[in-house]
């Protein structure tokens, strides 16, 4: 394999990872997309690897970062995303266990119930519980969130006291 065609990927690899994080599958899937040969393809991920500029714990942490401050979903919905991106489920379930599922869970619901203010108490509730439920929250963090938050009302600013499970 001529160093030019690893140098030329490696060069692609690094402006992919400078414009934002991959994970090590998205990234070998755009250099072959790119026409590269697979023996350079693993020997850009590997130089990568070593020089600590391609890791999926990192990778998946930054994305549930992200993802929590633009769009806070659940495990559910997190696990399913990460594993789309091609992340091992070891990294994943390790990741997706330090999350504080009740607080992202609250953050949704509050952002959302600003938009069911004129909706009947009972419709608010349906409607935050599906919501939530399609962010990927599951029921024991989905139950006590809709419950303060349609008992105090959208406008109340009653703060949310996190409960111990």
């Amino acid at each position: 394999m001529p160093d030019s065609n690893l140098n030329e990927a490696t060069v692609f690899a690094l402006k992919l990872l400078g414009q934002r994080s991959h994970s090590r599958n998205e990234l070998e899937r755009k250099l072959k997309k790119k026409g590269y040969e697979v023996n350079c393809i693993e020997e850009v991920m590997e130089k990568l690897t070593r020089q600590g500029l391609l890791d999926d714990r990192v990778f998946g942490g930054e994305f549930i970062r992200s993802r929590s401050r633009q769009k806070p979903a659940g495990k559910l919905k997190i696990r399913s995303e990460l594993r789309k991106r091609g992340v091992s489920d070891i990294i994943i379930s390790s990741l997706v266990n330090e999350l504080d599922t009740r607080e992202l869970c609250r953050q949704a619901a509050e952002k959302k119930s600003r938009s069911l203010q004129r909706v009947s108490e009972t419709d608010r509730k349906k409607k935050l519980e599906q919501f939530l439920h399609n962010r990927g929250f599951e029921w024991q963090d989905i139950q006590p969130v809709v419950k303060l938050l349609v008992k105090a009302g959208p406008d109340n600013d009653e703060s949310y006291q996190h409960e111990s499970p």
